[in-house]
């Protein structure tokens, strides 16, 4: 029995030792310098973004993003009080100034801007990016503007997602790498280079960049369409990508730094108005109803919902998707038609009433029933009950 038990102890300590993970010390890398600056011919200034690489010697915090300070905001180590400059074909040097030291709110650390108007650019023309930190460190890029003429001003469509599909074609340009075609989503954008100087985007078209394969168009959503000229610099990083384990993988053509110094010239724009059929109880136009004193104090004037994508099985809902119509107080910075994204199942609606028209800002929610052409329901925030009645 004696010996046995030992056996047994014996067999328990090496079971226990085997599924021990091996404790190995990996060492902290060293800091870097990294820039991202993209020449843009329908940009008002131009812009670099200017960081240190993370090495988990500074912990840092995000707040929610805030594009006046997006490297603070997105939980980056802001790299302050450099010395930046940019060089243009002619030989002439221009001084890049640091966002922060003329606002007055504490933002722009790392953010340096150029004060050179997109129209300005010259097609076909190399500029120089020179940039050297307070510790002495010394950064240089350069890139060439393609050619093309700019389109400054967005062409407004009506884009029905149940029938059209979007035939975007622009003029080849000189000195272009490649197409960058993007979608602005309530998700995030679908983006992809092409070589060809047209695309077909169906209706139904899916977005591969988000982990759920979300459709690309979202009824009651503005969505813009952009196609831009790019140089191989932009090409090149942004087709490329960090491996995981190693590290590697990305193009980088900065000397004595990490990033990107490219740029674009934007050919074509698109303003879409996505709209879609609208069937069942849940999909329409709806107003608030009430007495006087509540329809003068009704936060929001109108709900224009879509059913964005049918349940696939009974004990799911369906996905509905729209644009609100929000009342709008004196100093409120809020917009005053703003998307909503919601669900309804057996009667019961839920609605995120956007701050905008990201996904991932939500203002509002309203939960409710649906009583033959009426919603009734309340405000999580603003608490109450309100009637919304659906317009013939």
């Amino acid at each position: 029995m004696r010996s046995e038990r030992i056996v047994g102890l014996t067999l328990l300590s090496l079971l226990c030792s085997a599924c021990e993970i091996e404790k190995v010390s990996i060492p902290r890398t060293d800091s870097r310098v990294a820039l991202h600056a993209v020449l843009s011919a329908t940009a008002p200034s131009q812009v670099m973004l200017l960081e240190r690489t993370r090495t988990g010697s500074v912990a840092v915090v995000g707040s929610p993003f805030d594009a006046p300070d997006p490297i603070f905001t997105d939980a980056g180590i802001t790299e302050s009080n450099a010395f930046v400059r940019l060089v243009t074909p002619d030989g002439r040097t221009l001084i890049g100034l640091e966002d922060s030291a003329v606002r007055s709110d504490g933002k722009g650390f790392g953010v340096y801007r150029f004060d050179l108007p997109g129209s300005a650019l010259v097609r076909g023309g190399t500029y120089k990016l020179l940039v050297q930190t307070l510790a002495g460190e010394n950064l240089s890029a350069e890139t060439s503007v393609p050619g093309g003429a700019a389109a400054d001003v967005a062409v407004s469509l009506t884009f029905d997602r149940s029938r059209d599909t979007a035939l975007v074609e622009w003029p080849a340009a000189a000195g272009a790498r490649s197409y960058f075609v993007r979608v602005e989503t309530p998700f995030g954008p679908r983006a992809f280079f092409t070589d060809s100087t047209r695309v077909r985007l169906p209706g139904d078209l899916r977005n591969v960049d988000t982990d759920a394969l979300r459709h690309v168009f979202i009824p009651g959503f503005p969505q813009a369409v952009t196609v831009s000229a790019v140089d191989s610099n932009y090409y090149d990083w942004y087709r490329s990508h960090n491996d995981a384990i190693s590290g590697a993988g990305l193009v980088n053509r900065v000397q004595g730094g990490l990033g990107v110094f490219g740029s674009l010239v934007r050919l074509r724009y698109e303003q879409l108005t996505v709209v879609a059929p609208q069937s069942g109880p849940a999909a329409g136009t709806f107003v608030p109803v009430g007495s006087a004193q509540e329809l003068s104090v009704s936060p929001y004037l109108q709900l224009q919902l879509y059913v964005e994508s049918p349940a696939a099985r009974s004990d799911q809902a369906d996905a509905l998707s729209g644009r609100s119509q929000r009342r709008v107080g004196f100093g409120d910075p809020g917009c005053a038609v703003c998307g909503i994204l919601g669900t309804t199942r057996n009667g019961r609606i839920e609605l995120a009433l956007l701050r905008g028209w990201s996904a991932t800002d939500t203002m509002e929610v309203f939960t409710g029933e649906i009583r033959g052409d009426t919603i009734v329901g309340s405000y999580r925030g603003l608490g109450g009950v309100a009637h919304f009645v659906k317009q013939q």
